[in-house]
């Protein structure tokens, strides 16, 4: 007969800090050890409505502990964030920085392969020690620290171990050694006992050391009793070696079958310092530095849909041409209401190749400003269409909304100077007071070839200008021949561009870092666009577009 338990981590992550170290050096207990699943179980035991008698409890923990489990462990990959907790030092307020680091396991929070199994095979209870394990689990919420949630049940099916205590020296190179502590079997706390009861007694003043009387009285020991006793190891523990058949590797997210290419990936951000939307360009650059990184395949080609230039075409400097069209990766941000990237959208029309889709995957972190790196998570891969709503829904994203109105979100940097006549006066466009190649006309045909290239063909066959008496501005639009007006666009004052996005143009990174890319000025301007019916996104527009500037949002939604 044999005891085992299935321990559910419920969001995926294990956070555990092994007895001899200390939680900033990034070590993680692994597998979770026979004395801390002990130690959880005996702490249960005190919560519990109605306390079992201590004589049963003795007996169950005793014969777990004459016994070193085995485990069923799934593969895992090692993970950390770190952030600055406030302290007070010599009366004046600091910080110190402080990592957790963590085990992800497979399949994510709720997932039930984000789980292990704990299995005791030559261990035998009675009936009323099984009813005792079993509510003992129920009552177990946690296990490492307080963000280790976990459920934990007694089952009967076990499956194959890969983790087993060692049982020889021989160094076996397909296995993974690993230390962990557990409690010392009854006859081993009384050979402790009895060299404890030989030793030289403590100077005079300092707190007699006092052995536990049995495995259970070890398991609730105090820390702080351990500390002032002078203890500098766990009194009734000993450490033991497991060999673990399959060792640590990197999760590979497995995507799902497609019938067409997905061409909308989204990402979250998680660090300590979140981005704010006036760094979209640096931002947009990380994103597209490290997936042409991680779509390298094994000639050391990059995958053209990340970094939109030509292979099989080079320039004068042996480099591949750019793309035509819009086809290739877009990085466009997202904001929360404090005006902090939290998502970053990349958006590809021509579609992510298996190459590209591996690539996303991989992904798992950008640089950061100030140390801190961006930890990124893919949440969502598939059609545009599919992530595209007319109203802020769960799992939508607003960049790819369907609206009528939109407005800048990030300021449009022109790629062409308005145009001027020979004297330095502005051109206009006949039969209107809108300037050549201005931010309205630019905008207007930039939209064009926007969507032309996204295959939304916009038959656009000339400027209306459409005045509105008391309004803060004129419109700028297209009609048809027959007089239909199909869009238009105009360019809104300073302030109202601070409430679209809550900063003045000025505050924007309007340069990229690497690559070219024509503009007129660094001037940033905002617009407003409106369709005669609904248009879809993304819409970005002008200079280092695909980097996030010039970025419109419903304005319905936003």
């Amino acid at each position: 007969m044999s005891v085992g338990l299935s321990i559910q981590f419920l969001t995926g992550r294990y956070h555990g800090t092994p007895w001899n170290h200390q939680v900033n050096e990034g070590i993680v207990e692994w597998p979770p050890s026979p004395w801390r699943i002990l130690r959880a179980l005996v702490s249960a035991y005190y919560r519990l409505p109605e306390q079992p008698d201590r004589v049963l409890m003795k007996q169950l923990v005793t014969k777990l502990a004459n016994q070193l489990p085995s485990y069923v462990l799934p593969e895992y990959t090692a993970a950390h964030t770190r952030h600055y907790m406030p302290i007070w030092k010599e009366g004046k307020a600091t910080t110190t920085r402080v990592f957790d680091t963590f085990y992800v396991l497979p399949g994510g929070a709720m997932s039930s392969e984000a789980a292990i199994q704990v299995v005791w095979s030559e261990v035998e209870l009675s009936q009323p020690e099984q009813q005792l394990l079993q509510q003992l689990c129920s009552q177990v919420s946690y296990l490492g620290r307080a963000e280790s949630w976990v459920e934990i049940q007694v089952v009967k099916d076990q499956q194959n171990c890969n983790a087993n205590p060692l049982k020889d020296e021989k160094v076996n190179p397909d296995m993974k050694r690993l230390e962990v502590l557990a409690p010392l079997t009854y006859e081993g706390l009384q050979g402790f006992q009895a060299a404890l009861a030989v030793l030289p007694k403590p100077k005079r003043g300092k707190a007699k050391w006092k052995a536990p009387a049995d495995i259970l009285e070890a398991l609730e020991l105090d820390i702080a009793n351990l500390h002032g006793q002078g203890w500098n190891g766990i009194p009734g523990t000993r450490w033991v070696i497991y060999e673990l058949e399959q060792a640590e590797r990197q999760l590979v997210r497995s995507q799902p079958y497609m019938l067409q290419a997905p061409t909308f990936a989204r990402f979250a951000l998680s660090s300590n310092v979140l981005p704010n939307l006036t760094e979209a360009v640096s931002l947009g650059e990380r994103f597209r530095k490290a997936l042409m990184a991680k779509s390298r395949d094994a000639d050391g080609l990059v995958d053209p849909i990340f970094s939109g230039r030509q292979p099989d075409e080079l320039d004068e400097e042996g480099k591949g041409k750019p793309a035509v069209g819009q086809q290739h990766a877009w990085y466009l941000p997202e904001v929360n209401q404090r005006g902090k990237i939290d998502h970053v959208v990349v958006y590809a029309a021509g579609g992510f190749g298996e190459q590209a889709i591996l690539a996303l995957s991989k992904l798992n972190k950008v640089w950061g400003r100030e140390g801190f790196d961006l930890q990124t998570v893919l949440v969502a891969l598939g059609r545009t269409e599919d992530y595209s709503s007319e109203r802020q829904e769960p799992g939508c994203s607003i960049l790819v909304g369907k609206s009528r109105r939109w407005q800048s979100l990030t300021p449009l940097v022109l790629p062409r100077h308005p145009k001027r006549d020979r004297r330095g006066q502005p051109k206009y466009i006949p039969g209107t007071s809108f300037q050549v190649d201005g931010p309205e006309h630019q905008t207007l045909r930039l939209l064009k070839q926007l969507l032309n290239h996204l295959n939304q063909q916009l038959s656009l066959d000339e400027y209306v200008e459409i005045q509105c008496p008391g309004d803060r501005a004129d419109w700028l639009g297209y009609q048809r021949d027959d007089g239909k007006l199909l869009v238009k666009a105009r360019c809104v004052s300073e302030e109202a561009g601070r409430k679209f996005s809550g900063y003045n143009w000025q505050a924007f990174q309007r340069r990229r870092y690497q690559g070219n890319g024509k503009k007129e000025s660094d001037r940033g301007y905002w617009l407003e666009i409106e369709f005669a019916e609904l248009q879809a996104g993304p819409i970005a527009l002008g200079y280092a577009a695909h980097f996030g500037l010039g970025l419109f949002v419903p304005a319905d939604i936003a």
